[in-house]
């Protein structure tokens, strides 16, 4: 059974808080007064928004119950390592596991929290409030009405029925708003421009386009992965022969092929190794390594998985 703390003994861990200026106050925590939990919490917040940084090592599973929010606000959790599970009132249970985030809007947040025993814990959220969305909401050319209604309404909710990625984009953004390379002076329209940037990016994820203008140029990318999908590593590598960026050429692939990069290589790896497997005398071990295997045993695991049968199975068919 998981140890039991109160929601009111973790409040002023959890506590969201806004300032009434634009400069910065910071609240730090680390008292082990709670049971089987060493944590770390520092906070910076003004007006507009907090930047929350949770470190913590938990020596048997914890269960939180009924956490309350004092003030309205929108949560962007990012789980940077470990894992955890918010049952928020009114919704599905939330896991993240590292690498993982979602974003939480509630005028009345009330959930308990769940961490199961692990050392290393970290996640970092950045709050805001509800008028914070909604400024940087209608910039947009189109702002996604079910948002905004929902924002209005003061229900609670979740931006994604799972949890999403942290994209490489999103996660140079982060780096940048911890680590600010400005002075205080400079800080708070820093970190306002920068939390714009990520709610941008996390929505053109969320509410990508088609680009026709793109479509000649995504069919030559497409089959240049297709013919040297033997030689590139990476979308920098694509990237390097075409003049989209590898945004646009990761978000395009979703779009218009349905398909990721990985799996677009993966795919025509596969392919191929099946072909060298009907059409000549070559060895697993030989194939495996051609198709960038560091071992045998990974490339028959993932000839299985694709074909339902092992590479030797189907050279005695």
């Amino acid at each position: 059974m998981p140890y039991t703390i109160s929601g009111n003994a973790y409040k002023e861990i959890a506590a969201r808080r806004f300032s009434d200026g634009r400069r910065f106050d910071h609240f730090e925590h680390s008292t082990f007064a709670l049971p089987y939990v060493r944590h770390q919490v520092q906070h910076s917040f003004n007006q507009d928004f907090g930047i929350i940084q949770f470190r913590a090592d938990f020596e048997r599973d914890i269960t939180v119950q009924q956490v309350k929010g004092d003030i309205p606000h929108v949560s962007l959790h990012f789980q940077l390592k470990g894992c955890s599970r918010a049952d928020f009132k009114g919704l599905a249970p939330q896991p993240l596991q590292a690498g993982e985030f979602n974003v939480y809007a509630s005028d009345n947040f009330l959930s308990d929290l769940h961490f199961n025993a692990q050392q290393g814990f970290e996640y970092l959220a950045i709050t805001f409030r509800q008028s914070f969305l909604q400024t940087v909401l209608s910039q947009f050319t189109v702002p996604p009405g079910d948002i905004v209604r929902q924002l209005a309404s003061g229900a609670t909710f979740a931006l994604s029925p799972t949890a999403m990625r942290v994209t490489p984009e999103i996660q140079l953004a982060l780096r940048s708003l911890v680590n600010p390379p400005v002075s205080d002076n400079l800080l708070p329209l820093y970190r306002h421009n920068k939390v714009t940037e990520i709610i941008t990016l996390l929505f053109s994820d969320l509410y990508p386009e088609p680009r026709p203008a793109f479509q000649q140029e995504m069919k030559d990318i497409y089959h240049y992965i297709l013919a040297h999908f033997a030689d590139i590593q990476s979308l920098a590598d694509v990237a390097r022969h075409f003049s989209l960026t590898e945004y646009q050429i990761k978000q395009q692939l979703r779009l218009q092929y349905g398909t990721t990069f990985y799996e677009l290589v993966q795919e025509r790896k596969m392919a191929h190794a099946l072909q060298l497997l009907q059409q000549t005398d070559m060895h697993v071990n030989e194939i495996a390594w051609q198709m960038g295997y560091s071992n045998a045993s990974n490339f028959i695991q993932a000839f299985k998985r694709r074909f339902g049968t092992t590479p030797r199975n189907l050279k005695q068919l």
